[in-house]
């Protein structure tokens, strides 16, 4: 009798922890693993490196549980029958796989997952210690596995980022964020998969201003550019920056100083990035420092763009838009028959205007001039289209922001 209920016993109980134990490892979060870090450290490193390999953690609990099962019922049967004979073993084994059912699977993993952030910290560190203690078996095991399962996948960081929007989506469905909290943190989680040549202002858009130049000369480049922060160039070559002028202190140095024309006392440092870095460890750069755009390079030190605050903000909340990003949309006439017409301006409204008709008129005037000569135009460059002159004044961010248009000028005979 002693042995039938020890027998029982054992089984019921090995069984029903194995199941507590599969249970919480299963159910257990990252973020739930993340928070013991803050009372209980060794617990939180115990529980990533079980997390991390989690098929030796399991390997060991079904072959715990499965033993406890077969030699337990094996050895309970047995005894039974010995005491109370073949008349009762079916009736025996009905209500002991009940209890099996109700106590060792059902109910311990019920609890398991309901209180797995109490029982962690319990159980996490003794399953530590039988794993290492089961790792020649658990070596066998993957050996004999191993022919069985297809190549692993080393990057997990894409599954990562994929399960952190999920749960903010799922945070959304819950009423626990918005829409607008959901969008951010899901470009956050891209940002350190970003690359900075992704987000920076391309090469040819950007205006750079040279040591070349007189103070009255940047004055006047820098004034048809909405931007406050213009990168500097040695004798105009772009692959040599030397750091950036700001426009407020290029037109004080000019009405102060105006006889000292060289541009070198009021150039302030600029920090250069390679294109493959992070956006993400880029903005961390930039808020540690205070720092407010830095100048991408390739391998060679070639140019290749600028990177703002505003362009790493974007990524994670969205288009930003001053007075200077929204397009103009008005179209006034002037002297001569020359039009200013905003780069907001719609371009089917430019027929009636001028009296011709564009061909693929739609959109606004800057997206319409961008199609047509394919590509964004520098300032002052001229395009033609229906007799008329389009002479780009202004340009933002990848936009026309400002136009003229009128009619060519006849060229004079020569005499």
């Amino acid at each position: 009798m002693i042995v039938l209920i020890v027998a029982m016993s054992a089984a019921l109980v090995i069984s029903a922890l194995c199941s507590l134990l599969e249970a919480t490892l299963l159910s257990l979060t990252p973020t739930q693993v993340a928070r013991f870090g803050e009372s209980h450290p060794t617990v939180m490193h115990t529980w990533q490196k079980l997390k991390s390999e989690i098929k030796r953690p399991i390997a060991v609990i079904l072959v715990l549980n499965t033993f406890s099962h077969t030699i337990g019922a094996a050895v309970a049967g047995a005894q039974f029958e010995s005491l109370y004979g073949k008349e009762w073993l079916a009736t025996f084994s009905i209500v002991f796989s009940i209890l099996i059912l109700q106590f060792t699977e059902i109910l311990p993993k019920t609890l398991g997952v309901r209180y797995n952030a109490l029982l962690a910290p319990i159980v996490g560190i003794p399953l530590y210690a039988v794993v290492r203690a089961s790792a020649p078996f658990i070596a066998v095991i993957n050996l004999i596995n191993r022919p069985f399962e297809g190549r692993q996948r080393k990057d997990h960081s894409g599954g990562t980022v994929d399960e952190i929007a999920a749960l903010a989506g799922m945070a959304r469905l819950s009423n626990l964020i918005g829409e607008y909290e959901e969008s951010i943190i899901k470009n956050a989680t891209k940002m350190s998969l970003t690359k900075v040549d992704s987000v920076m202002i391309p090469h040819d858009q950007i205006t750079f201003l040279s040591t070349a130049q007189t103070m009255t000369d940047a004055v006047l480049t820098a004034h048809w550019d909405p931007h406050t922060r213009f990168p500097i160039c040695d004798e105009g070559d772009h692959d040599r920056v030397l750091g950036y002028i700001n426009f407020k202190e290029l037109v004080y140095r000019a009405r102060t100083n105006p006889s000292d024309p060289s541009l070198r006392g009021i150039i302030r440092p600029v920090h250069f990035v390679h294109q493959d870095e992070s956006a993400a460890e880029l903005l961390r750069m930039f808020v540690e420092q205070h720092v407010h755009m830095a100048i991408v390079r390739d391998d060679n030190d070639k140019t290749l763009g600028l990177v703002t605050m505003e362009d790493l903000v974007e990524e994670l909340v969205g288009e930003l838009e001053d007075e200077f990003d929204r397009l103009p949309r008005m179209c006034h006439a002037l002297s001569g028959g020359t039009w200013m017409v905003g780069g907001g301006f719609p371009a089917s409204k430019l027929d009636d205007v001028l009296g011709v008709t564009l061909e693929n008129a739609r959109g606004s005037t800057s997206a319409w001039l961008i199609d047509r000569m394919k590509r964004l135009p520098r300032v002052n460059e001229v395009h033609q289209e229906a007799g008329y002159e389009f002479l780009i004044r202004r340009t933002r961010r990848g936009k026309i922001f400002e136009v003229s248009v009128s009619k060519p000028r006849p060229v004079a005979a020569r005499p």
